[in-house]
C-alpha cells in the first residue's frame, strides 16, 4: 500500500512539473512578444527623451521605460504604418514586375518582326542574283504566273495568320518598296483570288487578308521547295 502511494506522489510531482515548465516557456513567449511590440514605441520614446528631456520629465517618460499606455500606443501605431509600407512596397514591385514583363514580350515581339522582316529582304535579294530552279518555275497557277514580289507578299500575309490583314504601306515597309509598287501587285493577287480586299483602310490603301486558294497555293509552293 505504501509503494503505490509513492507511485502516486511521484506522478503528480512529474504532472506538476511539466505544469510548471509550460506555464513558464509561455510566460517567456508572451514577454517575448510584448518586447517585440514595444520595441517601436520604446525606440520613439527614447529618441523623444534624447531630444526633449526637460519636457520627458515633465510628462513622467523615461528612455527605458517598458510600460504604460503610450507606449502601447506608440508601438501599435508603428505597427499599422509598418504594415501600410509593406502593402505599398509589395503593390510597387508587383507592378514594376508586370511593367518589366511587358517591355521584355514587346521588345521580343518586334526583335522577331525585325528578324522576318530582315529575312525577307535577304531572300528576295538572293533569288534576284541567283537563277531560279525548276521548283520555282513550277510554283505558278495555270492561268497566271506570279513574279518574287508575288510571292514575297503572299508570304508576308501568310505569316500573319488567319484573319489578319496588310495593306501596302505595311508591306513596302518590310519589303522597302514603294507603296504604289505593293499596290500593283496587291491588285493582281486580289483579282485572280489569291488575296480578299476587306473593309477598311490604312492611308488610303484597302486592306487584303488570305484567301483560302492562296494560302492553298502558298503550301504547295513551301511544299515544292521543300523537296527541291
Amino acid at each position: 500500500m505504501l509503494i503505490t502511494d509513492c507511485g502516486r506522489v511521484g506522478d503528480h510531482s512529474l504532472w506538476l512539473d511539466m505544469i510548471t515548465q509550460a506555464i513558464e516557456l509561455f510566460s517567456k513567449a508572451v514577454d517575448w512578444l510584448y518586447a517585440m511590440f514595444v520595441t517601436p514605441g520604446s525606440y520613439l520614446i527614447a529618441k523623444f527623451v534624447a531630444i526633449a528631456p526637460v519636457t520627458a520629465m515633465r510628462l513622467g517618460l523615461a528612455a527605458d521605460q517598458t510600460g504604460g499606455t503610450l507606449l502601447i500606443v506608440l508601438s501599435l501605431i508603428s505597427w499599422i504604418v509598418l504594415l501600410i509600407l509593406l502593402v505599398v512596397a509589395w503593390l510597387f514591385v508587383r507592378n514594376c514586375a508586370r511593367v518589366a514583363n511587358a517591355v521584355i514580350r514587346t521588345a521580343l515581339y518586334r526583335m522577331n518582326a525585325a528578324i522576318s522582316s530582315y529575312k525577307t529582304k535577304l531572300v528576295l535579294k538572293l533569288r534576284a542574283l541567283v537563277p531560279r530552279r525548276s521548283s520555282s518555275a513550277e510554283c505558278v497557277t495555270p492561268a497566271v504566273e506570279f513574279d518574287e514580289l508575288d510571292l514575297a507578299i503572299l508570304h508576308s500575309v501568310s505569316t500573319q495568320g488567319p484573319g489578319f490583314t496588310l495593306s501596302a504601306p505595311e508591306l513596302a515597309e518590310r519589303l522597302s518598296l514603294l507603296p504604289s509598287q505593293i499596290q500593283q501587285s496587291l491588285d493582281k493577287l486580289n483579282r485572280n483570288n489569291m488575296l480578299k480586299s476587306v473593309i477598311g483602310s490604312t492611308d488610303g490603301f484597302d486592306n487584303y487578308r488570305m484567301s483560302e486558294p492562296g494560302a492553298a497555293f502558298v503550301s504547295m509552293c513551301q511544299r515544292q521547295e521543300s523537296r527541291g
